[in-house]
């Protein structure tokens, strides 16, 4: 956390410097600044600690903001701000929003601040595709035809971490929007392009962000009834599949609890994941603690996958507080 911290204060320096500059000299140093805030959002994943992520992201994400409006075309600064704000949406106000989901609480704050992270990392992402040559009536027009989104994403983006990585955050912004409206039918019409972006993405890169594909696929099958096309059982064959290749994964468990699980009342399953949950979350407060003389763990020798088993870990516990009222 102390160095990205110190990445921070040294960025937010060079900022104020860059202000001070003017046109072309401006928009290099913009730019360099946008390469280190996109490769500093690796950093970020390595936190472990929720609420550090939590208190912390914001504020990276508002001087990503600033550098964007001095520079709008940087693809390193757009991407950053797309995986940023869907990551924030995510982590943060969809895993508070579960607490109100659980109290059935109608007006829930958390909810309204997803949505409005979801939309902005989205918008976000339109800017990115515009500046591919990608508009969204195309992606809207091409799911009626044949190669659909794919081939549109095939014929105008590289096949590179970067524009994998902008295109997979900028559907699950989306995805996220269509989740927490679904009484939207327009917004839920759009529902395909979000698949397609995410087919794109996983048909090139299957293993790009430790099993963020195998958990979309997995969640895509098992949240819609099968009268809309869903498979519960395959959702479950995917998730488990998935927890056995990445079993330091935890985020992986904790969504098939949530997406199929609770869901399907499949109380076996649930005490199969809350046992394994249960250890987990012992091994992640004790490796909080970071005495110098302990050696690393087996299952953190992979330090990003620390962010998903902090967050695993957070929405583990909600679910625990409210498993009598599920099951």
């Amino acid at each position: 956390m102390a160095k990205n911290q110190s990445l921070l204060q040294v960025l937010s320096l060079f900022t104020l410097v860059l202000l001070s500059s003017c046109g072309s000299v401006q928009k290099i140093a913009v730019g360099t600044t946008g390469s280190l805030m996109y490769e500093a959002t690796k950093g970020l994943e390595t936190q472990g600690n929720w609420k550090n992520f939590k208190d912390g992201t914001l504020a990276n994400l508002t001087l990503v903001d600033g550098l964007l409006h001095l520079k709008p075309e940087d693809t390193e600064l757009l991407v950053t701000a797309i995986k940023g704000y869907t990551g924030y949406a995510f982590a943060v106000n969809e895993t508070l929003y579960l607490a109100d989901y659980y109290e059935d609480e109608t007006e829930s704050e958390n909810k309204k601040q997803a949505i409005y992270n979801y939309a902005k990392a989205f918008s976000y992402g339109l800017k990115f595709l515009e500046s591919e040559g990608i508009t969204w009536d195309r992606l809207i027009k091409s799911q009626n035809k044949d190669g659909g989104v794919v081939e549109v994403l095939d014929n105008h983006l590289s096949k590179n971490m970067l524009h994998y990585e902008g295109v997979l955050f900028a559907a699950q912004a989306l995805g996220g929007m269509i989740n927490l409206q679904k009484t939207d039918m327009t917004l839920v019409a759009t529902l395909p392009v979000v698949k397609g972006m995410f087919d794109w993405v996983c048909t090139n890169k299957p293993s790009i962000n430790f099993g963020t594909c195998q958990i979309f696929y997995g969640t895509y099958e098992a949240a819609r009834p099968r009268m809309l096309g869903g498979n519960p059982e395959k959702g479950k064959e995917i998730f488990l599949k998935l927890i056995a290749e990445q079993p330091n994964n935890w985020l992986a468990r904790v969504s098939f609890m949530q997406y199929y699980i609770i869901p399907m009342l499949e109380e076996d399953d649930y005490k199969t994941q809350k046992f394994f949950m249960e250890t987990a979350a012992r091994k992640h407060y004790k490796e909080l603690l970071g005495k110098p003389s302990r050696a690393v763990e087996k299952d953190f020798e992979e330090p990003r996958l620390r962010l998903y088993q902090s967050l695993a870990v957070k929405r583990y516990e909600i679910i625990k507080k409210y498993e009598e009222d599920l099951f």
